[in-house]
């Protein structure tokens, strides 16, 4: 008798039950399904094994790549990722960007050879940023050590600037329109011992990013549905009045707000848009504007810009966002094809042979395809555009400088301005007045004074003026007395009585400055190169007689004499001062900070407050120098945190006293007595004045 076993049936039911649901929920949740799966997930993984290539190609390329190490204690890790959790979590059931405040995290920073302490959190509103738990974007806070001081970086993937696109755009916009430029640095980035990959470090937008692009601090800010956020007013809210004077001016007067942009700036960033093909760099909420002091412009920034193909450009339909659309529409859109036309072959040459672009290019080894994909579109667009403006005949090709001639004495009475198509010409003996205006030089200048025959520039003291020269021609001035000038009239905040910004070419010879009523300085010379001044003398003046910045000069056979505040002041300066003399200066007579090198020859140091200073990086070399009655005769230390120690050689120059921080680097003094916190004892305290700056 045979048995069988009943056959078991399988009930269906709850399965199909179950896949019923599973279909409804996904096409009920489907956004969050792909969000979680696609966009995190996914998005993640394909990071991951960009990562991973990157590290075979490099290691087969035997290429280096700094390393940045970072650490936080263990709860502080766990608060982080809890952080990271809760944005991931926000856009998978939300779909919405990240709007929230991320919290600092104390921790420790190791790069290259230095470290720091620093503090450390989250950033980033879309999901790229935060959606990898060993591969989000964070934002790093210094705190103060040398090589670092106070700035504050960016570590963000490659994707999320798409590889090489935002620092392509920055070197494009410095090349071409000298435009602030955002540096960006790849670096392999170990996070509590963990490998993160690769990251760029970007530059964030605060003073760090002004002085590395040799730039006067001032205000950052974004405009956004019709209000202006400040990024960045100083760091004691220094720029806070200027802000509401933009912020009135915005909010009263439209027209006059958007007289206030530099316009040639927003040409360089409108081509560039063209060139990727993307508007997202100039969005309300990408845009950062930043004020630059010394033309009292507003100039803007480019960064998170995607390269796409183009498949048709037509200049005469071109749109922008908001604010950028006003400002194109009103001033650009009629001369841009010619713009286009004029800076193209640079654009070309740039992406060849620019040396910031290509070592740049190097150190992306393990991104060769991503770089390579992205040129080739780049390229393409290029020659799109090129076959839209070939036509184009040049602007003005045949149109020669006018030349506007003051042959008489004369009295100034309006703010004048002086073409960049112009050049204004001063004959020998003449004496200018200039009654209460402003006077703006954007082409030439030649002052043809003689010996015996000299040019006068004055104002009377109630009325005093100011004058602003910014041009690439050649500026002369031959025997000239200039005299009660001042910063004030200029219509934003000039710092000098006279300022020379980006102008090459710069000779004064056998001229006198004296009595200038207000301002900071009495010649300030800005990105200035090929400066020579040589047979001169400033003398009772206000404050500094001369202040550079980021320039090259050289001074010859000249004096300074009962200077209200600094002789020579330079700032990230190359200055040459040879057979000069110093007589009562209530400050320093000669300063160089923030990385100057100055050369000191043959000059005479007499009854100065102080007579020479080299601070934060600078190199001082003093030779055949002499100094007598100074009441102290050298100052070596370091002010800013951010910058190493200074240096100081000295050759054939006597000293009698001097103050001198441990780790400044010394030569041709024996037997130093040091001092610490020198910075403690100068700037009115003991020595100096107050009011420096």
């Amino acid at each position: 008798m045979k048995y069988f076993k009943k056959e078991n049936k399988i009930n269906l039911k709850p399965i199909l039950i179950l896949a019923f649901f599973i279909i409804i929920s996904f096409f009920l949740f489907k956004k969050t399904f792909y969000r979680s799966l696609v966009t995190i997930n996914l998005g993640s993984l394909n990071v991951d094994l960009i990562n991973l290539s990157a590290d075979f190609k490099n290691l087969y390329e035997n290429n280096d790549v700094d390393k940045i190490s970072l650490t936080v204690s263990p709860n502080n890790f766990v608060k982080l990722q809890k952080e990271r959790s809760k944005m991931t979590s926000n856009y998978i059931l939300t779909g919405n960007q990240w709007s929230s405040e991320n919290s600092y995290y104390k921790s420790k920073v190791k790069l290259n050879s230095g470290q720091s302490k620093a503090e450390i959190k989250l950033f980033g509103m879309n999901p790229d940023h935060f959606r990898d738990p060993d591969g989000h974007s964070f934002r790093v806070k210094y705190d103060g050590k040398i090589g670092f001081g106070n700035k504050k970086v960016n570590f963000i993937n490659p994707r999320s600037r798409d590889y090489i696109t935002d620092a392509l755009s920055n070197i494009i916009f410095f090349e071409i329109s000298k435009g602030v430029k955002i540096n960006y640095e790849l670096f392999k980035v170990i996070f509590n011992k963990r490998d993160y990959g690769y990251y760029l470090k970007e530059d964030f937008f605060d003073k760090y990013l002004l002085e590395e692009n040799k730039r006067r601090e001032s205000l950052i800010f974004e405009v956004m549905n019709d209000s202006i956020h400040f990024n960045h007013v100083g760091d004691e809210n220094e720029f806070l009045s200027l802000s509401n004077e933009i912020y009135t001016v915005f909010e009263s007067d439209y027209d006059a707000f958007l007289e206030l942009f530099d316009i040639e700036k927003l040409k360089g960033i409108l081509l560039i848009l063209l060139i990727i093909n993307d508007r997202h760099p100039v969005l309300d909420i990408n845009m950062h504007w930043i004020h630059n002091p010394v033309t009292g412009l507003i100039e803007p920034t480019i960064r998170e810009g995607f390269v796409y193909e183009s498949k048709k450009v037509d200049l005469d339909n071109l749109i922008f966002p908001g604010l950028i659309n006003d400002l194109y529409v009103k001033y650009i859109e009629k001369d841009f094809p010619y713009f286009i036309k004029e800076k193209l072959p640079i654009i070309k040459s740039i992406l060849i042979k620019n040396p910031d672009y290509l070592k740049f290019k190097k150190n992306m080894v393990g991104f060769e395809s991503k770089i390579a994909s992205r040129e080739k579109i780049i390229s393409n667009n290029i020659s799109l555009i090129s076959n839209v403006v070939k036509d184009l005949s040049h602007k003005g090709q045949d149109k020669k400088d006018s030349l506007i001639f003051i042959k008489r004495d004369t009295l100034i009475l309006n703010n004048w301005t002086i073409k960049s198509n112009e050049t204004l010409v001063i004959n020998p003996g003449v004496q200018i007045t200039l009654n209460n205006v402003y006077l703006k030089i954007l082409g030439g200048l030649s002052v043809l004074g003689k010996k015996n025959d000299r040019v006068t520039i004055t104002c009377p003291i109630s009325n005093p003026s100011t004058i602003f020269i910014q041009t690439p021609k050649i500026i002369e001035i031959n025997n000239t007395d200039f005299s009660n000038l001042t910063n004030l009239k200029s219509p934003f905040q000039q710092p000098a009585s006279i300022i020379f910004y980006e102008t090459n070419n710069v000779l004064i010879n056998n001229s006198t400055f004296t009595n200038n009523v207000s301002g900071d300085d009495f010649l300030n010379f800005f990105r200035s190169e090929k400066v020579k001044i040589k047979n001169s003398k400033i003398f009772k003046t206000y404050s500094d007689a001369i202040d550079s910045d980021f320039s090259q000069i050289t001074i010859q056979n000249s004096t300074f004499e009962n200077i209200g505040n600094d002789a020579i002041d330079g700032s990230g300066s190359d200055i040459v001062l040879d057979n000069n003399i110093f007589l009562s200066s209530k400050d320093k007579a000669v300063s160089a900070g923030e990385r100057s090198s100055f050369l000191i020859s043959n000059c005479f140091f007499e009854n100065n407050e102080i007579g020479i200073v080299s601070k934060d990086n600078s190199m001082v070399v003093s030779r055949d120098n002499i100094l007598v009655n100074n009441r102290l005769d050298l100052a070596v230390f370091k002010k800013k945190k951010i910058y190493k120690h200074p240096s100081l050689f000295l050759e054939n120059t006597k000293v009698e006293n001097y103050l001198i921080e441990k780790k400044a680097k010394i030569r041709g003094l024996e037997n130093i007595k040091h001092t610490t916190n020198v910075e403690d004892k100068l700037y009115g305290k003991l020595y100096g004045k107050s009011s420096d700056k």
